[in-house]
């Protein structure tokens, strides 16, 4: 069993919530949990890089000097790649870098990246942080109390897509609020801290039971 730490509205500690490690998978997966993360992070890859090759370069195709009897080594056009100014060889040019994984997959990558961050005690579950109108100095200091300093990369999931919180925490510097059904393996690993609302937290265990 692995404790979850708590803490309530006023951010004080509460009683730990205690998750079975067989809830995400018994043990950390580093293999799936590493390609889902390549996969992720081809799949940002603009893949815009280009260079022009011999046929798309400048230049004449007339054969610079006759084949033989000249005393020089035999060239071809201006555009070869050995000269300068030529086309390149097996440059670059704009592709698509995306591919998909299994869903089953991707679940375990997920499952894989909550469970290490929970073990290294790197997920924090708090009340609700606002309720009324946005306060994003009401974020930030709660944020503290509980033991993340400004500055400090957090993942703060919601159980659905929660406006009022996002416009709080938008201008927080390394804050990113995203919703349950949203969250990845690549964005659970990547900050610091994950923290999330107690009815995201329920809802969670509740889907893996």
């Amino acid at each position: 069993m692995i404790e979850v730490k708590t803490f309530d509205a006023e951010g004080n500690s509460a009683q730990p919530i205690e998750v079975a490690e067989d809830l995400f998978g018994g043990e950390v997966k580093a293999r799936l949990l590493r390609e889902a993360l390549l996969m992720y992070e081809n799949n940002q890859r603009e893949g815009n890089a280009s260079v022009l090759r011999r046929g798309e370069v400048a230049g004449s195709t007339r054969k610079l000097w006759r084949q033989k009897h000249t005393g020089r080594a035999r060239v071809g056009d201006a555009r070869s790649p050995i000269r300068r100014g030529g086309g390149s060889v097996f440059g670059p040019k704009p592709r698509d870098y995306r591919y998909s994984m299994p869903k089953k997959a991707v679940r375990g990558a997920l499952d894989a990246a909550l469970l290490a961050k929970m073990k290294d005690s790197e997920v924090v579950v708090v009340e609700c942080l606002v309720d009324g109108e946005p306060k994003t100095k009401t974020v930030a200091s709660y944020l503290k109390t509980i033991g993340i300093p400004q500055g400090t990369t957090c993942l703060y999931v919601t159980p659905e897509l929660d406006t009022l919180f996002y416009k709080s925490a938008r201008n927080i510097d390394g804050m990113v609020v995203m919703p349950l059904s949203q969250i990845n393996a690549y964005a659970v690993v990547r900050p610091a801290k994950v923290v999330f609302s107690r009815k995201a937290f329920e809802k969670l265990l509740e889907e893996r039971r």
